[in-house]
């Protein structure tokens, strides 16, 4: 105790010895280089997810569906009467991952990629699409980039098939 307070006294430091010292160079550089990625790819906030059963139910029975081994993906343009122009156009997501799939633990990152793939295939969707994709027990066995890769080739797919969503 008695040489944290000499070490703070002695360098004139403004920090305690809990929190850790700002660290310049490399470090610092890739943390602001990934943080610049992350706007230009864009979040995934709460106004991007489809969450509740009413709004999984009718994309799911008023959407066109494609299939594939590994999963489902439903796709359908949202209906008129959002709060506002901006939610209009707005393309959200829903996730469906059950028990079958796996532990929580294989669950949880197959979601994981999923949200990955949305975040930056998101500006090729078709404006004010409302998205479930469902995982087959399939999916437990793919890797994040062939995730990617399956729901690419279902997107456009689904798209050429049947022209506007």
């Amino acid at each position: 105790m008695d040489f944290e307070r000499e070490a703070k006294h002695e360098e004139g430091a403004q920090y305690s010895s809990v929190a850790a010292p700002r660290v310049e160079g490399a470090s610092q550089r890739l943390f602001l280089q990934s943080k610049s990625m992350a706007y230009e790819t864009g979040r995934f906030r709460q106004a991007d997810r489809i969450l509740s059963s009413k709004d999984f139910g009718r994309v799911v029975k008023c959407g066109k569906r494609t299939a594939s081994g590994s999963f489902v993906v439903v796709i359908a343009s949202k209906t008129s009467g959002a709060e506002d122009e901006s939610d209009e156009n707005r393309r959200k997501l829903g996730v469906t991952v059950s028990k079958r799939v796996g532990n929580a633990v294989v669950r949880n990152r197959v979601k994981r990629c999923i949200r990955e793939w949305f975040r930056h295939a998101r500006e090729a969707l078709p404006p004010g699409s409302e998205i479930v994709v469902i995982a087959r027990r399939k999916a437990r066995d793919l890797l994040g980039c062939e995730i990617t890769a399956v729901l690419d080739q279902m997107i456009p797919h689904q798209q050429g098939r049947r022209g506007t969503v």
